[in-house]
């Protein structure tokens, strides 16, 4: 793990994040402060001022006419149409009349007439219809007969039948077709039997069959096709056998071929498969990605007849554009856009005229606008909207009559609409509709309706609402304000449930009650007034239960209940009222576990005890009465493990100590009684890790308040390990699963309250970083949030010097990187801890064969692991340094110099390390046999020596072996020095940044690694093996030795590890190097052998010398030998180095050094401005609510 500030640039992680990052949330927030409008454009009408706006939504055209779903003040979320004038923008219908939402979806044409789901009030969500007049407004049919609602998904007009997904309560959800009348809306299948759910979607028509995804229960969800009938409907492949199903999607008809993505799990994973409609027919078209990985296809768009589409690929291009043609040729990488294993994200794949268009990021320029004619050549990026790495995020690509449409962001307008005929020069802004410096309109849902471009825009005047354009600026305006009224509001309790966030909010003349949100300003709604006028219910506890949202509420009748609510407001009731009458039970800590719904309640006769309820009121019951009578046994903590409830109670005998249930009174049972007796161990903060429970508990004599695990059993809870000696407190807070380790704040005694992680063993919980230097802490005792974002640590924390700040901690990948030894060609091979090659680059020419010595750390401070190579003999004393992830030579840093004079060609050895402390790594060089042991020091940021030295006597001419570390603690690193062939095992220590490279004092800065007279030279590299705070030194015979590996600790000098990494026998030599590859804050311990031993990698434990990697790096033919050295890289984000030294090998002697320019990165005050914007952005996040 890396931990670093957050006010430094990060990568776009996903397309989804890119959208995010873009927009996708019209929950928009803007201080309205006092403004002046200088200029303006004709406006059609203002019906009102509101900044909110009515949000149009599911934007669909019949026969001319635009029908889109719209939230006011007077009718709530209705069906609207527009012919694209004022006056002709009305309201169709107000389906549940008043305020409430009809709430139109799946809008779909049908033979020129709109059908769609709507709730009336009355019927609940059903299927209805709609000719653009009120009167040809109407039900088509109550499938689910009653108020209860059949939920009609996936509407799609298919050769003129309408097919969808509903509910009719008996069947569950299943495949249904109307011809638009009611006796003609039937159910074609019941494809899982009974009242399970088929979970059909993806309806796609193929030379007049319908094709789908469904699941019978028995088979997982796999390809279907139906010819309208029962019999007629089947399944067309189970292509992973079993429950699991393929979870087919992404169908596309390419000239009556189907086209799809499927995982068929144990063979290959989510690849790219086509069908002809049979069994035999249907199978994988390519495995782009070998293995069970899968290359999980995306985006498939048709161009003339040529499949493109985005895939991940192979662990060296990541995802990128592909394309299918035949299946002679299969499927084809267009463009490694963004090189190395890094990913361009392909998305919003679009067919203007034959050229696809779409957004993608380089790496260089950030997520902008590219097209392609399905060459490498023609794959082109045609804009850069934010000069330099800075996105433009292109979104919502759209063909409008032959010219590419979209929404980009430019730096000084903000997110507006475009339009683009491929070229640099005619990529266009049609109009800044959000004038107002930066601000964004974020044009969305984009729809050609007769030559005439519909989009959903938000300006400062009238929040979001319909826009029309004809591609150009005069002819961009606002159809129509639909929306009167204002809107301010808090918002408390959030979940969300079927992709719709609820919450409790006290908008408008309504208190505290429950509202939804579909992240668009139109689908932020009052669900129900459940406590009628201005008082309120006080919703809370929301939770998602089996994809309805339950609750705790008062709706000042019945008391705080058990309520539940399907989004409606019809479906939104009362589960039980479990203390009759205006008595509150006071239902608190919702869980649902396996299905079954757990919480806190007073019955009123057993006080505050656990229940459970299956969301029936007769289903609604008390599980156990814990402590017997009144008192109540104080429950609290309710956490799901795997299935098991686990929960804080008191029965009156043993104190509050932790309990587990099963859902039955016999098997809800005491754990362990942790503080014995009447005691109480206050077990808190619950957190499931991987099936284990993490929490905080105290044993009331021996030790304080500390962290814990439980199986479940009593033998199987005990303490994790001791923080604080003695009955102490650590105070442990904001314990947080982040991808399978726990991280928490502790206060060891020593170090304050700091970040510390915990993977269940005394060994495996430790501080991860002191973030603020000494006895004072970084975060507060009270208690710091902990966020886990998408595999990522958010938190706050103090260094002391910027105050509380926004930090993040990252997850790391280790790497391990080798370089050939002289006889072969000098390649450099970047490899994870499984021996999978990454990527390789040669650092000079192919042709030179002297040899590659590496070291590893970040030179030019930009947070991505580097690579510092050297030249054996034969190549000059030339040092090259390489970004880890492209291959190419860094910018920003020095980067390609000799160390020595340039017609010395015995060979340079390298180490890194930040020798001067200043942020950045030094380069630290050693000349090889045949040359005085000249050590060298150059600043990584000017090329500038620090200092340079001789090791040992200057007449001696074994060359020197270089390492890096920090072996005194004093946040320092130190030069390390071994002599090469021909002198003695003689270690010594040197302070890197004293101009005459003075040798330090310590245990261990003076020592013979091995016996005196042992002459074969050694290699050398520094870790913390120990994890004492110090770097110890790795050593290990050159040539004429055997692999004897030995670490010596650098507080006391003592042997740490000791032990032979091949056969004792074998005398080439051993090369040494160190990294975490396991992530238990231990250093490991790197090994290759030298020539004639062939490329055997292997990575050993620095705790106990468990074989933590093993693999062959290369062609297992070559017996050159090896050098190695190992490093890491954040997943998903800027990689991060180790920063530990590591040994070269082959090195050389003289003066004379030649250095490029370099440009100092810029500090993170730099990107105060950027932060700054970004903060703007957020703002922007939420204006749209208008919240005070």
């Amino acid at each position: 793990m890396i931990l670093f500030p957050f006010l430094s640039k990060s990568k776009e992680r996903s397309t989804q994040a890119l959208r995010l990052a873009q927009k996708e949330t019209p929950l928009q927030l803007e201080q309205l402060e006092s403004r002046q409008l200088l200029t303006a454009d004709p406006m059609l009408i203002d019906v009102n001022s509101d900044p909110l706006g009515s949000g149009p939504r599911e934007i669909t055209e019949v026969s001319g006419t635009l029908f889109f779903s719209a939230t006011t003040g007077a009718y709530g979320g209705e069906l609207w149409m527009s012919d694209g004038t004022s006056a002709g923008t009305q309201l169709v219908k107000d389906i549940q009349t008043g305020t409430s939402d009809s709430q139109p979806e799946y809008l779909a044409n049908l033979n020129g007439t709109l059908f769609f789901a709507a709730n009336d009030g009355s019927y609940g969500v059903e299927l209805w219809k709609s000719d653009g007049t009120s009167a040809g407004t109407q039900l088509v049919k109550d499938i689910r007969a009653g108020g209860d609602s059949s939920f009609p998904t996936e509407i799609a007009n298919i050769n003129g039948t309408l097919f969808f997904s509903a509910n009719d309560g008996c069947y569950g959800s299943e495949l249904w077709k109307s011809d638009g009348t009611s006796l003609g809306t039937v159910l074609v299948k019941d494809i899982n039997p009974g009242s399970s759910d088929s979970r059909v979607r993806d309806f796609v028509d193929l030379n007049g069959t319908v094709f789908f995804a469904a699941t019978d229960g028995s088979v997982g969800l796999e390809l279907w096709k139906t010819d309208g009938t029962s019999v007629g409907t089947e399944l067309v492949r189970d292509i992973l056998p079993g429950s699991t199903g393929s979870y087919v999607g992404g169908m596309l008809n390419l000239d009556g071929t189907l086209f799809f993505s499927a995982n068929a799990g144990a063979t290959l994973g989510s690849e790219l498969f086509s069908s002809d409609g049979t069994s035999a027919g249907t199978m994988v078209v390519d495995e782009i990605r070998s293995g069970t990985a899968g290359s999980f296809p995306t985006e498939l768009v048709n161009v003339n007849g040529t499949l493109f589409f985005s895939a991940e690929g192979s662990s060296t291009n990541g995802r990128e554009l592909w394309k299918f043609v035949d299946s002679s040729t299969g499927a084809e990488l267009v463009k490694n856009i963004r090189t190395g294993s890094d990913t361009s994200y392909p998305f919003d794949l679009v067919n203007v005229n034959g050229t696809l268009f779409f957004a993608a990021n380089d790496g260089t320029y950030g997520t902008e606008l590219w097209k392609s004619n399905g060459t490498s050549t023609g794959t082109e990026l045609v804009k850069d909207f934010v000069v330099g790495s800075l996105s433009g995020f292109p979104n919502s690509l759209t063909n409008f009559n032959g010219t590419l449409v979209f929404g980009a962001t430019e730096e000084s307008i903000g997110s507006e609409l475009w339009k683009s005929d491929g070229t640099s020069a005619g990529t266009v802004l049609i109009k800044d509709i959000r004038s107002v410096g930066s601000r964004s309109s974020y044009p969305d849902n984009l729809l050609n309706v007769n030559g005439t471009l519909f989009f959903e825009a938000s300006t400062t005047e009238y929040g979001d609402e319909l826009w029309m354009s004809d591609g150009t600026l005069e002819g961009t305006q606002l159809v129509k304000d639909l929306t009167p009224g204002t809107f301010g509001t808090s918002l408390l309790n959030f979940a969300e449930v079927n992709g719709t966030l609820y919450f409790q909010s006290n908008a408008g003349t309504y208190g505290f009650e429950l509202w939804k949100s579909d992240g668009t300003s139109a689908g932020t709604t009052l669900v129900k007034d459940l406590r009628a006028g201005s008082s309120s219910s006080f919703p809370d506890d929301l939770v998602n239960f089996n994809g309805t949202l339950f609750f705790s509420a008062n709706d000042g009748s019945c008391g705080t209940e058990l309520w539940m609510s399907n989004g409606t407001s019809a479906g939104t009731m009362l589960v039980a009222d479990i203390r009759a009458g205006s008595a509150s039970s006071s239902v608190q800590d919702l869980v649902n576990v396996n299905g079954t719904l757990y919480f806190d309640a007073n019955g009123g006769t057993y006080g505050n005890e656990l229940w459970m309820s299956n969301g029936t009121s007769a289903g609604t019951m008390l599980v156990k009465d814990i402590r017997a009578g009144s008192y109540g046994s104080s429950l609290g903590s309710l956490t799901n493990v795997d299935g098991t409830l686990f929960f804080r109670a008191n029965d009156g005998t043993d104190g509050e100590e932790l309990w587990m249930s099963d859902g039955t009174s016999g098997g809800t049972q005491l754990v362990k009684d942790i503080a014995s007796g009447s005691s109480s161990s206050r077990p808190d903060a619950l957190v499931n890790v991987n099936g284990t429970l993490f929490f905080v508990a105290e044993d009331q004599g021996t030790y304080g308040l500390e962290l814990w695990i439980s199986n479940g059993t009593s033998a199987g809870t005990m303490m994790v390990k001791e923080i604080i000696p003695g009955n102490g407190e650590a105070y442990l807070n904001g314990l947080t699963n982040v991808n399978g380790t726990l991280y928490f704040s502790a206060n060891d005694g020593s170090f304050g309250y700091e970040l510390w992680r915990s993977d269940g063993t005394s060994s495996g919980t430790f501080m991860v970083a002191d973030i603020r230097s000494g006895s004072e802490s970084s975060m507060d005792y009270e208690g710091t949030p902990f966020e886990n974002m998408n595999g990522t640590l958010f938190f706050a924390a103090n260094d002391g010097s910027f105050g509380t700040e926004l930090w993040k901690l990252e997850p790391q990948t280790p790497l391990i990187v080798t370089g050939s030894d002289a006889g072969s060609a000098g390649i450099v091979r970047v490899l994870d801890t499984d021996g999978n090659e990454l990527h390789s680059f040669f650092p000079y020419t192919e042709a030179f064969t002297g040899g590659v010595r590496i070291a590893t750390g970040d030179i030019n401070g930009d947070g991505v692991m580097d690579i510092v190579t050297a030249a054996g003999p034969g190549g000059g004393p030339r040092v090259s340094v390489f970004d880890s992830e492209t291959g190419l030579l860094i910018t920003g840093g020095v980067s390609d110099f000799y160390a020595y004079d340039p017609s010395l060609t015995v060979g340079v050895f390298v180490a890194v390390g930040d020798v001067n402390n200043d942020g950045y790594d030094d380069i630290i060089t050693g000349a090889d046999a045949g040359a005085g042991p000249h050590v060298k020091v150059f600043n990584g940021l000017d090329g500038s020596v620090i200092t340079e030295f001789y090791a040992y006597a200057p007449n001696v001419t074994t060359g020197v072996r270089v390492a890096a570390g920090d072996v005194d603690g004093d946040g320092f690193v130190e030069v390390i020095t071994a002599p090469g062939p021909g002198g003695g095992p003689h270690i010594r220590v040197f302070d890197g940044n004293n101009s005459i490279g003075v040798p330090i004092e310590g245990a261990a800065t003076d020592f013979y690694a091995y016996a005196p007279n042992i002459t074969t030279g050694l290699f050398i590299a520094v870790g913390d093996v120990n994890r004492d705070g110090y770097d110890d030194i790795i050593t290990a015979p050159d040539s004429g030795g055997g692999p004897h590996v030995k670490v010596f600790s650098s507080l006391d000098a003592s042997l740490i590890q000791n032990f032979y990494a091949y056969d004792p026998l074998f005398t080439g030599g051993v090369r040494v190097g160190s990294a975490d590859l396991n992530e238990d804050g231990y250093d490991d311990i790197l090994t290759v052998p030298g020539s004639p031993g062939g490329p055997h990698t292997r990575g050993f434990s620095g705790l106990d010398l468990m074989d933590l990697s093993n693999f062959y790096s290369g062609p297992s033919t070559n017996f050159d030998g090896l050098f190695i050295a190992g490093g890491s890289t954040v997943e998903g984000s800027e990689p991060m180095p180790m920063s530990a030294s590591f040994s070269a090998a082959v090195g050389d002697s003289s003066e004379g050094i030649v250095l490029e320019n370099v440009v100092q990165k810029k500090s993170w005050y730099d990107e105060v401005d950027e932060f700054y914007q970004s903060a703007e952005e957020i703002d922007k996040l939420f204006s749209g609510l208008g919240i005070d």
